[in-house]
């Protein structure tokens, strides 16, 4: 049986993964800024996807085809398929967004979405309902990268299309998360599992892809920075946040996720130069308390396990109650004992108790 210390344990590995993750997708903006010449931000996002899928599969086969082909096997591509078309809808609209409507805009709709679809979704389909815990860890952390959004000081005009494709975008993550926590159910390696989910997506994006103008690749500087976005920000990135939820709902780790706007924002100023305002440094301050309080789930032994509970009446793993379940032995012996003494009272007789009884 496994302790609650280890299971504590694995949550706060699976939390540190996913969280390395989230840091790791940090750096995209950052390294999209190095880049040179005349390129679309669907170009750049096929482009890294392409890269990840690539090294992924490569390394996953290097380990064996055999073991490779398992998930096709037991069912979980029918978990894989949805999550690469998640992440390749994501790389589409979330960009988009982004260009109509702003870094700011479009960055802060799509983080107030994603954790709400991962954590409805979860509670649909794992039937884990969202704790008050997560919810105020979620909602500070929100709240705390969306000042560090608005803080950067960039504007845009208001753009319906835009807000709509960034509603989409922060769908599309969620779902990925919600699919990529199911397909890591089942017990496969989170290596293999993120090569079919990436190979999905860039097979989804191929299409647009070659519509775009790719000639800023031939720049030694763009290779450098596409190879970084590529196996650093997205495969590395996305591998970590895969292995991470294999101890953790997608939820949580859709929660987690919200640090990255905190690390792009402190990359860019320290790196790019860029100011660094009372109101980012509020915004730091409120992702790090949400954050620190989503790590109480794991370390308050009167409280659940994890931030997510099974619905009401079911006993789901990741959660206790402050009150243990009563021992059934128990409760026959306190029944008998009872007994015992009041037919004692009754007949005149006294009742010797046992010394196990006292």
């Amino acid at each position: 049986m496994t302790s609650p210390s280890t299971t504590h344990s694995g949550h706060r590995h699976g939390a540190l993964l996913a969280l390395a993750g989230a840091c790791l997708w940090g750096t995209t903006g950052t390294s999209q800024a190095l880049l040179t010449g005349q390129h679309s931000p669907v170009a750049v996002g096929g482009l890294r996807t392409l890269v990840a899928a690539v090294l992924l599969t490569g390394i996953a086969l290097a380990g064996g085809a055999r073991g490779w082909v398992v998930p096709l096997r037991h069912g979980s591509w029918r978990w894989i398929l949805p999550a690469g078309l998640s992440v390749a809808c994501y790389q589409l609209t979330f960009f988009a967004a982004v260009a109509r409507t702003g870094v700011a805009v479009g960055t802060l709709v799509m983080l107030a979405t994603t954790p709400l679809v991962a954590g409805l979704l979860g509670w649909r389909l794992e039937g884990r309902r969202p704790s008050r815990l997560w919810a105020t860890a979620t909602l500070t952390s929100l709240a705390g990268a969306s000042l560090l959004v608005l803080g950067s000081g960039s504007s845009a005009p208001l753009d319906v299309l835009g807000l709509l494709l960034a509603v989409a975008a922060g769908i599309s993550f969620g779902s990925y998360s919600v699919a990529g926590r199911r397909a890591a159910s089942e017990g496969d390696e989170p290596l293999v599992l993120s090569s079919w989910i990436f190979l999905v997506a860039a097979l989804v994006l191929a299409v647009p892809l070659l519509r775009q103008d790719l000639t800023f690749v031939t720049q030694p500087r763009n290779l450098v920075v596409l190879g970084w976005l590529g196996v650093a920000a997205t495969a590395g990135a996305y591998l970590l946040y895969q292995t991470g939820m294999r101890s953790i709902d997608a939820a949580t780790a859709a929660t987690l996720a919200l640090a990255e706007p905190m690390v792009a924002n402190l990359l860019a100023v320290l790196l790019l130069g860029e100011p660094f305002t009372a109101l980012m440094g509020l915004g730091v301050a409120l992702v790090l308390g949400g954050l620190g309080l989503l790590s109480r789930a794991w370390t308050r032994r009167d409280d659940v396990h994890s931030p997510l509970c099974t619905r009401k009446g079911q006993a789901g793993a990741g959660c206790s109650t402050r009150h243990p379940a009563p021992d059934p032995g128990r409760n026959r012996h306190t029944r008998r004992t009872r007994q015992e003494s009041t037919q004692g009272r009754t007949s005149g007789v006294p009742v010797r108790r046992s010394k196990a009884s006292r």
